[in-house]
């Protein structure tokens, strides 16, 4: 495992226990006391843990009264979700591509959409959207969903093995949502670990392309997904500022305004 990859790795076994003891994680990762001191220095100088006396404790900086649960984000802006997952389909959907379906209540309703297509992979982890797609089975198009940890106020699959499972396939497009975009910060949510799964998603994706409904713009939430650079297309509705479609079209993204 390389540097990066066990100081991730650290970060989500600590963030699914609340805290751990050197040795618990020297002996779980099979390294020495000291590589584990370095990582947890680093991940320290982050905020994200705080050491104590021969252990650790994880800083839970987002928690779940700042995150609305998954019932209230269906519930939030449902015809501009619907426009913005039908036009998504259609544009950027063909037959017999590998397609990844994150969890996003957006992206999650591109499930009705996808009638006219034959062949097609679809990749999730997430268990709305896993429910949406599954009656497509029936018509013999493949899906495969992720383990991991449920997060159970995201409705997610996280943790290493999400992370891991998604590093194993090479996708034709990933279909991606998040809390909020600003233009200083980029797209964000409220928790690191669907964050970290978010991530491995787009390392294996040839293209990205985000919904987002207008609502959600400079909106801020604890940790980074994505920044302008990192995907190919933003998909939004035409309630979206002239100041904002600007600065994001300068930002070198493909903008999309349904």
């Amino acid at each position: 495992m390389l540097p990066l990859q066990r100081k991730q790795a650290v970060l989500s076994y600590l963030a699914q226990r609340g805290a751990a003891t050197m040795k618990e994680l020297s002996d779980h990762f099979d390294v020495s006391e000291m590589t584990i001191r370095r990582d947890l220095n680093l991940l320290e100088q982050e905020l994200r843990v705080t050491r104590s006396h021969g252990g650790v404790v994880y800083n839970d900086t987002s928690p779940a009264a700042d995150e609305p649960d998954l019932a209230t984000k269906l519930a939030n802006n449902g015809d501009v979700k619907d426009k913005l997952a039908a036009y998504a389909a259609e544009r950027f959907v063909s037959s017999s591509s590998v397609n990844i379906f994150e969890n996003g209540t957006t992206v999650s309703r591109m499930a009705d959409y996808l009638g006219a297509y034959d062949n097609l992979t679809l990749l999730t982890n997430g268990l709305d959207t896993l429910g949406r797609i599954r009656p497509l089975a029936a018509k013999k198009h493949t899906i495969i969903s992720c383990g991991g940890m449920l997060r159970e106020v995201s409705g997610t699959f996280v943790g290493p093995v999400a992370e891991e499972f998604f590093r194993r396939y090479h996708a034709d497009t990933l279909f991606l949502s998040a809390l909020g975009y600003s233009h200083e910060e980029g797209f964000t949510d409220p928790n690191l670990m669907d964050t970290q799964v978010k991530k491995a998603m787009m390392s294996c994706a040839e293209k990205v392309v985000i919904l987002l409904d207008s609502s959600k713009i400079g909106k801020r939430f604890f940790s980074t997904v994505a920044r302008l650079g990192d995907i190919h297309a933003f998909i939004t509705d035409d309630r979206i500022t002239a100041a904002d479609r600007q600065i994001i079209e300068e930002g070198g993204a493909e903008l999309h305004i349904v």
